[in-house]
């Protein structure tokens, strides 16, 4: 998965749940945070200040954290991102010092789309990765006054799961 990949999914996460996407200077954030940029770097890219690009990157991690349901911030990005995305005992492997590719396998530099296995284990932690994006939007959606039947439905989720996230958030 390049970088662009990672942005787009988690661009896709954000508009399942907000329903709003991430404009470019977000883009350029996560980018940028992804390659060891600092914020002024950042800011000297995109020609604004480095208080707008913090102020942005601020929204941004909040957003981020409300999305995936963990404390998201500049210095832990890429850590929780690798966690997330690697439950399965998979590692994120940066191919150099520039974050162009990332791969699922520990120790591996072989690219993703020439490799069938590393395909198929892609598509098992994107789709634990939505999973536990469906179970972060369920206290939201109790809020908006949904039963757990409805947001069972809604999420394509089976009621006891929804339930007992229910319970433990009460």
């Amino acid at each position: 998965m390049n970088p662009q990949d990672l942005v787009n999914y988690l661009d896709e996460l954000i508009f399942s749940s907000t329903g709003k996407h991430i404009d470019s200077l977000q883009v350029a954030i996560l980018k940028g945070v992804l390659n060891g940029q600092k914020y002024a770097n950042i800011a000297e890219d995109y020609n604004c200040s480095k208080g707008h690009v913090k102020d942005e990157a601020y929204k941004l991690w909040q957003l981020l954290s409300d999305t995936l349901g963990e404390d998201i911030h500049k210095s832990n990005f890429r850590a929780t991102i690798e966690r997330i995305i690697g439950k399965n005992n998979y590692g994120i492997v940066v191919n150099s010092s520039q974050v162009d590719r990332l791969n699922f396998c520990p120790n591996s530099a072989t690219d993703i789309e020439e490799n069938e296995d590393i395909i198929n284990d892609d598509k098992i932690i994107e789709e634990a990765i939505e999973k536990k994006t469906k179970r972060a939007m369920i206290p939201r959606l109790v809020k908006l006054g949904l039963n757990a039947e409805q947001i069972a439905e809604v999420l394509e989720l089976n009621i006891q799961e929804v339930n007992k996230i229910i319970v433990s958030q009460e």
